[in-house]
């Protein structure tokens, strides 16, 4: 698995990964992720095989001088399983202590099982819950995590290739 920052030239693929990942009320625009992809306050990483044109996985960033807003993450329903998604927060937040951000902040809805699955394995905690946050009956819950948290070691295909 290759993980590198995503540039314009990716916005079909990425768009690709959100019609596939998320219901259509729930999509971001590809004007949305043209704004993360070119935003100076973003980092927005892929994950990718070699010699293979479609993306495993996305995930933006909003950086700020000392925490940083997980905001997005979306993995290929076929490369779900295989550690993507811990690649991407993993390589994001290791990739944010490089720029001073201590804590990272996310939102996820409370019955999203795999994803606070991901997030707890990679350091995440619950802060509170927000409730009706995503309509009525679906409630977020704001987690957080301090980037120097000892992350566990992937295991898997090795990273290959992150450009900073």
């Amino acid at each position: 698995m290759i993980l590198r920052r995503a540039t314009a030239l990716d916005l079909p693929a990425i768009m690709q990964l959100e019609r596939a990942g998320f219901p259509q009320r729930e999509q971001w625009s590809e004007a949305s992720w043209r704004s993360e992809v070119e935003g100076a306050d973003r980092l927005v990483l892929v994950a990718t095989e070699p010699e293979e044109a479609a993306l495993l996985g996305v995930i933006t960033f909003l950086v700020g001088p000392d925490t940083a807003d997980l905001m997005r993450v979306v993995v290929a329903p076929a490369s779900r399983g295989r550690r993507v998604g811990r690649g991407l927060v993993r390589t994001g937040m290791l990739h944010l202590r490089t720029r001073g951000v201590d804590t990272v902040l996310l939102e996820v809805r409370h019955d999203n099982d795999p994803a606070i699955a991901l997030y707890t394995h990679c350091g995440f905690a619950t802060l509170h819950t927000r409730p009706g946050y995503y309509g009525p009956g679906a409630d977020a819950l704001v987690m957080s995590a301090p980037v120097e948290a000892d992350l566990p070691p992937l295991a898997g295909p090795a990273l290959k290739g992150m450009n900073a």
